[in-house]
């Protein structure tokens, strides 16, 4: 997916893979979340979603070691309010790990 600089509300820094890559959390001006990390050229995406929580959700259950340091406690949502849209996001989510170079 192409993602233009001007369609990007926000990047910031979210914490790290078990392995010590860097995890990224980055808003999309439309209300797309993603949470990606980087590997060298590649970029992983682990979560996307509506909602900071949703992609963060997905992405922790993709990789359940993911350290995440920054805390959004006022953007928290119970898990059990969006369960009926994880497998819709979590086939997005895959679309975007398909697509990418």
């Amino acid at each position: 997916m192409q993602i233009q600089p001007q369609e990007i509300d926000y990047t910031t820094r979210i914490g790290q893979t078990e392995d010590g890559y860097p995890v990224h959390e980055i808003g999309l001006k439309g209300g797309l979340h993603i949470v990606c990390s980087k590997r060298g050229p590649k970029i992983d995406y682990l979560g996307v979603g509506p909602h900071r929580a949703v992609a963060r959700y997905l992405a922790k259950k993709r990789q359940p070691g993911l350290k995440l340091t920054s805390l959004a406690k006022s953007e928290w949502v119970d898990p059990a309010t969006f369960q009926d849209m994880v497998p819709k996001w979590e086939s997005i989510t895959d679309a975007f790990r398909s697509a990418r170079r």
